[in-house]
């Protein structure tokens, strides 16, 4: 349909429509000049009305497309406030698409005279009849501001005490007349449990609350007149564990055989027991566990953890569902965490200048053992030395020239478990041993250093042999 045509049946459908005009005394919409457009409607804008000054207004507007309206024009100077029908008509020299035009037959023309437009249709008419605009009382429209910072704490007793301010100040009349209601629920149900309360705070006693659950609350006031105020933001919470009930479980239809399952656990617990799942699928089957890879997170504050686990290809109607607790733990082998006990009897003796140190294998040894001796002036432990003993010996020499002289010095050992034959042994080395303590010798001249000191003389005195000897010689 061409934008003429669309045109031409609006004016036909106006033609149609009853005729206003005599219903226009009953319209009590008044006049408002629009001058800004984010309440301006696009053909309002697009209206434009122009007269020959002598017998008629002809106003034409860009039609809409989903709804059919009339144009009405009030002239200003007259008293009794009516206003008649602009005629809609065909434009002999129309050339725009979509535009409708129509004509106000007038012959009152002056200085004084405005011609006042505009739009109206079914509902407007309806609207600005006396009947649907009656007077209303302001109290049944009434109501309180909503209270505000709601807040929840627990209690050392497990209580959950819920908090929340006034909406108005303690200078206002209005402050000491005010009424609560305060609404919770778990999350799990539907149901609100509502009191009603005259201060600004209430506590839930714990045994009112079912423990692992997640709960939610609302409040709302009312003062000595109108109605109750919108609810506050819900606040939310969850009650803690108890150790002798399973968390709750939640699940939720992902698909047609396809359920997501989560569950919340406080992370004091969760250290403790994990919460595995099991399914069944009949009554005769046993519980399997059909949820081997969960996914695991917290909530902001750390305290809680969720577990959720997708289970696919299952019959949600017939399916069943229980935890299985198992403790978290850790396993050792007992080859593999051997920790010894410490040599005993450590000595050390002196054995031509050098030091010999001993000891003996510790009681009860588990396995073969090898030995680290440590040793170091007692004065200076970072001047250490250690070594490490073959398995089985029980001594070892330091040698005296490795000592500085007449220095106090200690020794300690310990033991370290061998690697047995097919399943290694393993573990920690012992604590060391108690110390033991000598006093290195004095500085002794050894062969080799008797014989440097020989050659050099021997050789110091055929020099100044020979020196003294040649020039003799020569003469």
């Amino acid at each position: 349909m061409s934008a003429e045509e669309m045109a031409l049946l609006q004016i036909c459908m106006l033609l149609v429509l009853p005729n206003w005009a005599l219903l226009s005394g009953l319209d009590h919409c008044g006049f408002q000049e629009t001058s800004t457009s984010h309440n301006m409607s696009p053909w309002l804008q697009s209206l434009q009305c122009h007269n020959d000054y002598k017998s008629h207004v002809d106003c034409k507007w860009k039609a809409p497309t989903n709804m059919t309206l009339q144009v009405w024009l009030k002239e200003d100077d007259i008293i009794d406030n009516r206003s008649e029908l602009c005629v809609p008509f065909k434009a002999e020299k129309a050339t725009e698409g979509g535009v409708v035009h129509c004509r106000y037959k007038t012959p009152v023309f002056t200085i004084s005279i405005s011609h006042t437009v505009i739009f109206m249709n079914n509902q407007t008419t309806s609207l600005c009849s006396s009947s649907q605009n009656a007077s209303q009382q302001l109290v049944q429209h009434l109501r309180a501001r909503p209270p505000g910072n709601l807040s929840v704490s627990e209690d050392s007793d497990g209580s959950q005490l819920l908090q929340w301010s006034s909406p108005y100040p303690p200078s206002s009349s209005l402050y000491k007349n005010l009424t609560y209601q305060l609404s919770f629920r778990s999350q799990a149900e539907g149901r609100w449990t509502t009191e009603t309360v005259t201060n600004t705070s209430m506590k839930l006693e714990r045994k009112r609350l079912l423990p692992g659950h997640r709960y939610e609350a609302r409040v709302r006031t009312r003062a000595r007149l109108g109605r109750w105020s919108e609810w506050s933001p819900v606040v939310i919470w969850k009650t803690g564990d108890d150790f002798r009930q399973v968390p709750s479980l939640d699940c939720v239809l992902d698909g047609e055989k396809e359920v997501m399952c989560s569950w919340e656990v406080s992370r004091e617990l969760a250290y403790l027991i994990t919460y595995q799942l099991t399914c069944r699928y009949n009554q005769t089957a046993k519980f399997e566990r059909c949820c081997m890879n969960s996914t695991v997170s917290s909530d902001a504050s750390g305290t809680e953890v969720r577990y959720s686990c997708l289970l696919t290809d299952v019959d949600p109607e017939h399916l069943q569902l229980k935890f299985l607790l198992t403790h978290n733990a850790k396993t050792f082998k007992a080859h593999k965490h051997i920790l010894p006990n410490s040599p005993e009897k450590v000595k050390v003796r002196e054995k031509n200048g050098d030091w010999v140190v001993e000891w003996s294998a510790p009681a009860m040894a588990p396995t073969e053992m090898f030995y680290q001796v440590w040793y170091y002036r007692t004065k200076d432990q970072r001047s250490s030395v250690q070594l490490n003993i073959s398995e089985g010996s029980t001594w070892v020499t330091i040698l005296g020239t490795s000592l500085i002289p007449l220095q106090d010095y200690e020794v300690k050992v310990r033991s370290l478990v061998s690697p047995g034959y097919g399943s290694t042994y393993e573990g920690i080395p012992s604590e060391w041993s108690e110390p033991a303590n000598w006093t290195s010798n004095e500085a002794t001249w050894s062969i080799s250093k008797l014989i440097y000191f020989f050659s050099a003389v021997i050789a110091a005195t055929v020099f100044l042999t020979l020196y003294h000897t040649i020039p003799f010689c020569q003469k």
